[in-house]
């Protein structure tokens, strides 16, 4: 398959709905072929319908991150069918039935870890193998970008596994980054309070979220999916060829660290 000039084969884990589809409408309509993931085909489609005006390549894949047989086999696949595989976005989450840590049982707590962690670690895993082999790749073999949370940074409470989960996630980042160097980048990105599923695309759910454990962003407005868009492509893009290990928050101010 011939690229466009500056076009990129990008992976999106989760891009059925929320952050994950509209980071796919965005980094479509900039010319890049998507591989879209998910376990719900009939998400995908409708993602994949969304981006048919922006004549690009799409592909979707249907399974689940956490199970290693298909990560592997889609990663296989991507690059048999569009030759290279230049980015992956860990973006796949769950927040879980929220409620007391120490009341969460535990297939749930390992049903969160499982999507949250364990899916980014295999699809990371899988990738970065392919990517070291794309030598002809000037000036990096490929990207990570992984999608965390504020709540990996600052532990939030009555959704403590997913607090903990995507803590891991950033330790996850950086030591990928570490070990990838220097062909093969790691980033990741902790968004605050967006209208996505997790918060059933409810704005008056967040503020009432936000009130109760009194984490309110500065800029006093909840986030859209699309505030989160415009950071993943210069994340994808070559203008950030130069960072990885970088942890960099999208919340309207809710942790400054």
């Amino acid at each position: 398959m011939v690229l466009k000039m500056d076009s990129k084969n990008i992976l999106i884990t989760g891009s059925g709905s929320g952050l994950g589809r509209a980071m796919a409408i965005r980094l479509a309509k900039e010319g890049h072929n998507i591989i879209l993931n998910g376990r719900t085909e009939s998400k995908l489609v409708e993602t994949k319908e969304l981006l048919a005006k922006f004549n690009v390549q799409v592909l979707i894949k249907v399974g689940d991150v956490s199970d290693s047989n298909f990560v592997n086999s889609m990663i296989s696949e991507t690059v048999n069918e569009l030759n290279l595989l230049h980015v992956v976005i860990n973006n796949a989450g769950i927040s879980g039935i929220p409620g007391p840590i120490i009341d969460i049982s535990e297939r749930e707590m390992q049903k969160i870890m499982d999507i949250n962690f364990k899916g980014a670690w295999l699809v990371s895993k899988y990738a970065a193998k392919v990517m070291r082999k794309q030598r002809k790749l000037k000036p990096l073999n490929g990207k990570i970008i992984n999608v965390s949370s504020i709540a990996g940074k600052e532990p939030m409470p009555f959704v403590g596994i997913y607090s903990c989960s995507k803590a891991a996630l950033i330790s996850l980042t950086q030591v990928l980054a570490k070990e990838l160097a220097p062909k093969i980048t790691a980033n990741a990105i902790c968004p605050g309070y967006h209208i996505t599923p997790i918060y059933k695309d409810d704005p008056d759910l967040i503020r009432k979220y936000w009130n109760s454990i009194e984490m309110k962003p500065l800029l006093k407005r909840v986030g859209t999916a699309e505030d989160v868009t415009g950071l993943i492509s210069f994340l994808v893009s070559d203008d950030s060829n130069y960072m990885t290990g970088e942890i960099i928050n999208i919340d309207g101010g809710v942790v400054l660290k």
